[in-house]
């Protein structure tokens, strides 16, 4: 059967970029707490803001990576089979932390409920998102398994908005749950299961980037 294809990559790259993204903004952390901090101070609509503004800053983030490792690629192909290797075993490693998640809510990941507003909000999802080193770490690991010298000015805004609107989806999903049934500690129970899941997905894609490249080599 022939592939389908969305400009010069088959479809099965694109599920791998959405799929790559989505555990990517699952993997807990700060900006978790930020969103769910907002929705219990003010509600969904405060919290909405903090997930809109939050994959706004993570779309600029994958955009600067994507043409970034253009750059890297075209001037040091060394430099860059270097970043793909590291970029693989720190997918392995979000995989390991992601099956090692034991469900269980965690005291320090709770947020403690301050003042809000809508402004606030924006404010800090933004804030959370640009001043967190390891989203540049991500980004560079995940999209220079991805990123070629061929890439289309086109497929690089691509990535850089399907990485945008999969993180911003996933908290409009953490703010929807926990306004509509209020419960921290239920709803981290239940992302610790989807973490293991997902954490073993990731496991696999990564190793299947590992794969690709010695082949190359």
């Amino acid at each position: 059967m022939n592939e389908i294809l969305l400009g010069n990559v088959n479809l099965s790259f694109w599920v791998t970029v959405l799929l790559a993204c989505l555990l990517g903004a699952m993997s807990p952390g700060p900006s978790l707490a930020v969103v769910i901090n907002h929705t219990l101070a003010r509600g969904s609509m405060a919290g909405s803001w903090a997930a809109i503004s939050h994959g706004f800053a993570i779309t600029l983030y994958a955009a600067i990576t994507t043409f970034g490792l253009s750059v890297v690629i075209s001037n040091h192909q060394q430099i860059f089979d270097i970043i793909q290797i590291i970029g693989c075993l720190f997918l392995l490693l979000m995989a390991f932390r992601l099956l090692s998640s034991s469900g269980q809510a965690r005291e320090e990941s709770l947020p403690a409920t301050a003042l809000s507003s809508n402004i606030l909000a924006i404010r800090d999802g933004l804030a959370i998102a640009l001043f967190n080193p390891k989203i540049l770490v991500f980004f560079t690991a995940l999209f220079s398994q991805f990123v070629r010298v061929d890439s289309s000015v086109g497929e690089k805004v691509s990535l850089a908005l399907i990485a945008g609107g999969v993180d911003m989806l996933w908290y409009l999903v953490v703010v929807l749950v926990i306004s509509r049934y209020g419960s921290i500690n239920r709803f981290q129970y239940a992302s610790g299961w989807i973490n293991r899941l997902f954490g073993l997905i990731l496991a696999f894609i990564a190793v299947g980037f590992i794969v690709d490249i010695t082949q190359i080599w």
